[in-house]
């Protein structure tokens, strides 16, 4: 950096400096995407055998096994007794449960019957708490999603017995109902309160099939629990900016409902492989057994240790940061996360002044290099952002996939050659322009003050910025050096060359944001590429005939376009790939229509040959039905002979509706659409158990209420507020009986949508 260190010109040094981050960053994407090697089923009994735990996944995960079914009766017998082997207490608890959303006027109940096996303490603290939950989704049999979890537990609770009661109460809780709305984590967190004792959770969850364990969640004021995990958890990953993301995204699983309760604990999922989750093929022949065993070491580390301390011991007053390098989990408490911040933006002002005062800066220069630093950043979301609709474009088929490719490297290598090549681009003409101590040091303060404005705003997330700012440090430390003797001035160029590491650590991170993002969101990863990569530019000087102005984008946008075609090329559906097709069929038992509907954006050949008609306006369904479906398009079916579901009307006052709501023909799924302003709904089942929840304004169309598991009986249902027209719906799983339908070919799977595959009888009341 010719002017701000003297650096000799020296390619070769450039490109071996260049190479070595490279493969640093290469080695810490590895380390980072690692999992153990499944443990055989002769394993010590003593530890997390995967092959083991295997028996359970296969078992379980024969079948789809959504709440409400048989099947899912099958899941929780074969579980009750493999934990009453192992010696625990089980019982089965049935609750009533209620879920008020995200208060969109959409709100659901459940029956669940969550099995609950407890193995009492010697001296209890608190209560452990190991969760995942054992329904499926409709769509597919859940061997990751949560056979895995499921089994992980089960293992992990085996090997805990073998030490006999710990100091603090162990329950295993496996939840029923956590893919149709949390049901089975409510149920029980409403009826068993959070008290003076600590319950810690530990939930393992899956939204891929594959990939390393990650701790993606936490209660507030973590302290003490990141410092138990670190030590104890025998391959901890994950970081701190996921807590944030996540915190701040509508996502939930069963521990949001813990959380609101008033338990502390971790939540942690595998989300490799995305492209199968909730599909068909989640099943045993593509989840990876390393996955299962980094869950289970995991679980049964961290268990140990909270089984035997005070967990009143994991009381703190705030979080910790966290992230991984190089397969350290690197943690610290968040009184360091702004002196960590204003180090890097201290070292970066200082090495301004320091330049300035060696007359190779000017402050005019600098303001206008680091406002200019915006382009290549306002450029790359920009590219990232267009790269989703010009590949759904190019293959209509993505439209239907939420992002989720089954081969996303391609385009991320796209992402990542056209990001370098713009910030390379904007370097070469900042350093022509505004001298090489500007377009060095500017990158340099972006990285800075987010790390620092993030420490104030958003603590967990600061790291993703302050730490690869201090390869200010390194700057400062070789620009004093540099007029010092020879070794002092390679022990500067040293330190320069070690500041860059952090942020190709975090650059080789970006990769793991694909896959939790998808396409859709691929703009974050694409930004933090450019402000990651900018520190290293500098390293140019030591080619300085390379002009990075021309040649660098050229040849980067020819590679970045080569790698979007060779995504196409290679990321195809087929038989071993194939893409989500929706197909339901829907019944207005008032007018004796009948329709095939799909959601799908792209329709297939097969899908077309049921659903000729875009929209629903032609579709003669109950405008209830096709203002909260999201149907895209319809064609004709037959007719079928179903009953009709029952809502009706017992009591009736100026601002509440009592209906009696049922399914003659056995449906276990039902939902009301309600017109006006309801503000509450209360459920009441035969036996008397009641659960009421608040409805919120509806968006877009009716409120609707749901009700999952439904009692042959039916239950009442009493609406408060203003209560206009209502529509009653039933649902049943399986069109494969339905006259007229072809199994999908070859190449096609069943959509993940849960309303996929299902036949729904509507009725209007009144």
């Amino acid at each position: 950096m010719q002017g701000l260190l003297r650096l000799p010109e020296r390619p070769w040094a450039a490109a071996a400096l260049a190479l070595l981050l490279v493969a640093l960053g290469v080695v810490n994407w590895r380390v980072d995407a690692s999992s153990p090697e499944p443990a055989p089923a002769d394993a010590p009994a003593s530890d997390f055998s995967a092959e083991r735990a295997w028996d359970t996944v296969e078992a379980m995960a024969t079948e789809p096994h959504p709440m409400g079914t048989p099947a899912k009766d099958r899941v929780r017998d074969l579980l009750v007794a493999e934990l009453d082997a192992i010696g625990f207490d089980v019982e089965v608890q049935t609750e009533l449960a209620g879920d008020s959303g995200d208060g969109d006027g959409l709100v659901r109940f459940g029956l669940v019957e969550n099995i609950v096996a407890t193995l009492p303490g010697t001296d209890p603290t608190g209560t452990v708490l190991l969760v995942s939950h054992y329904d499926s989704v409709p769509s597919g049999p859940g061997a990751a999603d949560a056979a895995s979890g499921t089994a992980a537990v089960v293992e992990a609770a085996r090997a805990l017995t073998l030490e006999g009661p710990g100091r603090n109460d162990l329950v295993v809780l496996l939840t029923d109902g956590e893919e149709m709305g949390l049901f089975g984590a409510e149920s029980y967190a409403r009826s068993h309160p959070a008290g003076d004792k600590p319950t810690v959770v530990f939930n393992l969850e899956a939204r891929g099939v594959s990939g390393p364990s990650l701790m993606f969640e936490t209660s507030r004021d973590n302290a003490a629990l990141i410092e138990l995990f670190a030590e104890h958890a025998p391959h901890p990953h994950g970081d701190s900016s996921a807590i944030e993301a996540y915190r701040q995204l509508p996502n939930d699983t069963d521990f949001t409902r813990f959380h609101e309760a008033g338990y502390i604990g971790l939540n942690n999922a595998f989300i490799g492989g995305a492209s199968w989750y909730h599909t068909p093929h989640d099943d045993t022949d593509h989840l990876d057994p390393a996955s299962l065993q980094h869950h289970g070491e995991n679980t049964l580390g961290t268990a140990r240790a909270l089984v035997a301390m005070d967990l009143a011991d994991l009381e703190a007053d705030g979080d910790q940061t966290f992230f991984g390098f190089f397969g350290l989990l690197v943690h610290y408490d968040e009184a360091w996360i702004l002196p960590v911040a204003l180090v890097g933006l201290a070292a970066a002002l200082a090495a301004a002044a320091l330049a300035r005062a060696r007359r190779v800066l000017t402050l005019p220069r600098l303001g206008l290099a680091f406002a200019s630093f915006a382009v290549p950043v306002a450029l790359a979301a920009a590219a990232a952002i267009g790269l989703w609709p010009a590949l759904k474009a190019l293959r209509p088929g993505y439209a239907d996939t939420g992002g989720l490719l089954f081969d996303r490297t391609w385009y991320y290598l796209a992402l990542l050659v056209f990001a370098l090549a713009l910030v390379t681009a904007w370097y070469a003409l900042i350093r022509g322009r505004l001298g090489p101590a500007a377009a060095a040091l500017a990158p340099l303060i972006w990285l800075a003050a987010l790390g620092t404005a993030t420490a104030l705003a958003v603590p967990g997330l600061s790291f993703v910025f302050a730490v690869p700012a201090l390869a200010a440090v390194g700057v400062l430390a070789a620009m004093y050096l540099q007029t010092r003797s020879r070794p002092w001035r390679l022990v500067g160029y040293g330190l320069f060359a070690a500041g860059l590491v952090p942020a190709v650590v975090q650059l080789s991170w970006t990769s793991n944001l694909i896959e939790a993002f998808g396409m859709e969101l691929a703009a974050v990863p694409a930004v933090l590429i450019v402000l990651f990569a900018a520190p290293a530019l500098p390293l140019l000087a030591l080619a300085p005939r390379v002009d990075g102005r021309a040649l660098v984008p050229a040849v980067a946008a020819v590679a970045a376009l080569a790698l979007v075609g060779t995504g196409l090329a290679l990321d195809r559906f087929d038989a071993e790939h194939p893409r989500q097709a929706y197909l339901s069929y829907v019944l207005d038992s008032g007018t004796g229509t009948a329709a095939w509907v799909s959601t799908d954006h792209d329709r297939s050949e097969w899908t077309s040959g049921f659903v000729t008609e875009d929209g629903l306006e032609a579709s003669g369904l109950p405008e209830a039905y096709t203002e909260t479906s999201g149907a895209t398009g319809h064609g004709p079916a037959e007719v079928l002979d179903l009953e009709a579901p029952q809502a009706i009307v017992t009591a009736e006052a100026a601002d509440a509706v009592t209906l009696e709501v049922s399914s003659p023909r056995g449906a276990t799924t039902m939902w009301l659409t309600v017109d006006g302003e309801p503000g509450a709904a209360l459920a009441t089942l035969a036996d008397g158990t009641t659960t009421s929840v608040p409805i919120g304004d509806a968006h877009e169309g009716p409120s609707q209420i749901w009700f999952f598991n439904v009692p042959e009986e039916g239950f009442t249902l009493t609406l408060t507020g203003t209560v206009g027209d209502i529509t009653v719906f039933d649902q049943t799983h399986g069109i494969e009986a339905i006259d007229g339908f072809t199994d999908r070919p070859e190449g096609l799977m069943r959509s993940r949508d849960r309303l996929s595959d299902t036949i729904t009888v509507a009725a209007a009341v009144g």
